[in-house]
């Protein structure tokens, strides 16, 4: 059992560590947007596992095939964000620079470390985050889906598996 002292400690400097968490990555934002290859290289585990567990059993069984479908997704990932505007890349590197501390983590209902973890886990924790009442959760699990989703289907040879033909051809 905690003692009051010891509980209010630890709830001070969990909202002071929160509190920094959001406030310090926005002092930069003056500074240049990250670039979308230099984002995914920093956080290449958290992605490959949250792609592992969006993706499923859209990857191949080959562990081969499936680590490189993976690295084909993150890469794409890093694509995708060098699209956006700066004060987008903005948010995706506060984003995953929240994602890399674990108190955040924990607050978004994933405790476990990334390059520990297992896609089940993860895709829970996702699930979590999607049917949450609280509406940055939500933000959380769509930025994360969609941009995993987004990659992925970045590249025709994966419209085969779910019958696209691809986009219409102009005349």
């Amino acid at each position: 059992m905690w003692s009051r002292r010891r509980f209010i400690f630890v709830g001070v400097a969990g909202a002071i560590a929160a509190g920094a968490a959001f406030v310090l990555p926005r002092m930069g934002s003056s500074s240049a947007a990250p670039k979308g290859g230099a984002l995914v290289q920093k956080h290449a585990g958290m992605l490959s596992v949250v792609a592992a567990a969006v993706l499923g059993s859209a990857l191949p069984a080959d562990v081969a095939s499936r680590d490189a479908e993976l690295s084909r997704v993150v890469a794409a990932a890093g694509a995708l964000i060098d699209n956006f505007p700066p004060s987008t890349r903005r948010e995706v590197g506060d984003l995953f620079g929240l994602l890399a501390l674990k108190p955040a983590r924990m607050i978004l209902g994933f405790s476990g470390n990334w390059d520990m973890s297992e896609a089940p886990a993860v895709a829970q924790s996702l699930l979590a985050l999607r049917d949450s009442s609280i509406g940055l959760k939500q933000q959380v699990y769509f930025a994360l889906h969609d941009m995993v989703l987004g990659s992925f289907y970045s590249e025709p040879k994966t419209w085969l598996s779910t019958g696209y033909p691809g986009p219409p051809k102009l005349a």
